[in-house]
């Protein structure tokens, strides 16, 4: 009793110049909807469920992670880093998995 198991699944993105904290630039990208088996939303993380078609609103870090890596063929990109708007509100500072829900009894294996 009083044990909590969590399972998370990081992507990870070894790119240079990654700001510590997700800065607002006015950046957006629309996914196309190619990704196989994701033709209507593409998931990258907790924060970013991405709408096939859609413009939608990046930090300069989501920007940067989609078009310099494996991503990139599968969004169109609207803009750059000439204009700091400052941070986005609460992207990207907690856990993937939430804490203060109930813990689930069982296992997956």
């Amino acid at each position: 009793e009083g044990i909590r198991f969590f399972s998370a699944t990081y992507r990870l993105f070894k790119l240079p110049g990654l700001e510590p904290a997700c800065e607002d630039y006015g950046q957006q990208v629309v996914y196309k909807g190619t990704i196989a088996h994701h033709p209507e939303r593409f998931e990258l993380d907790k924060h970013h469920a991405i709408p096939a078609g859609e413009p939608f609103a990046v930090c300069g870090n989501t920007f940067d992670m989609l078009r310099e890596s494996r991503f990139a063929e599968h969004f169109e990109f609207f803009g750059d880093k000439s204009i700091h708007h400052g941070i986005f509100p609460g992207c990207g500072i907690s856990i993937p998995y939430e804490t203060d829900s109930a813990g689930a009894a069982g296992g997956c294996c």
